[in-house]
């Protein structure tokens, strides 16, 4: 697992009386992910291959800032705080400055089984499933463990293939 908290998090650039605005941030960010791979041969003309990949990312914002003087020789004084309301929409308005709120949760799983057999010498048949599920929400206050609990909720998308290689021996 991986631990990412960052003072100075992008957010967001809008626009108010004419000027850009850059809004910055707190991020705490948690994310899980792992490859595996298992290769298993019953003979040596018939094998079975898969590989899996799931990958978590929740991410929550807070302390957020306006850049005010970027250049400003004490740090303290580049950026003005300021405590936003999200509306039932989860837009923020007051203050004149107007962004979706950026907490986030992503959610991936990518797998892969591969079939193959070689039915003469130096000609195989691969038989191939690869299924892929991704979601990206706009949560607040989501933990890993509701991230991982929503994989059996996406919509999965799977790709079935067939390949033939046949050896011509001249």
């Amino acid at each position: 697992m991986t631990i990412n908290q960052n003072e100075l998090q992008y957010v967001t650039q809008t626009i108010r009386e004419r000027e850009p605005v850059y809004v910055l941030g707190r991020i705490d960010q948690q994310t899980l992910s792992t490859t595996f791979r298992i290769d298993y041969n019953l003979s040596p003309e018939f094998s079975v291959q898969y590989y899996g990949s799931p990958f978590v990312s929740i991410g929550a914002y807070s302390n957020y800032k306006i850049v005010t003087h970027p250049l400003h020789e004490n740090y303290e004084n580049r950026f003005r705080l300021f405590q936003p309301v999200f509306d039932e929409n989860r837009n923020q308005t007051a203050d004149g400055i107007g962004f979706v709120n950026p907490d986030f949760c992503f959610t991936q799983f990518r797998s892969n089984l591969v079939f193959r057999w070689e039915y003469l010498p130096g000609s195989r048949l691969y038989l191939v499933w690869s299924n892929e599920q991704t979601d990206h929400r706009k949560i607040s206050n989501s933990t890993l463990d509701e991230a991982i609990g929503s994989f059996g909720e996406t919509y999965a998308r799977n790709l079935f293939l067939i390949k033939l290689n046949y050896w011509f021996s001249l």
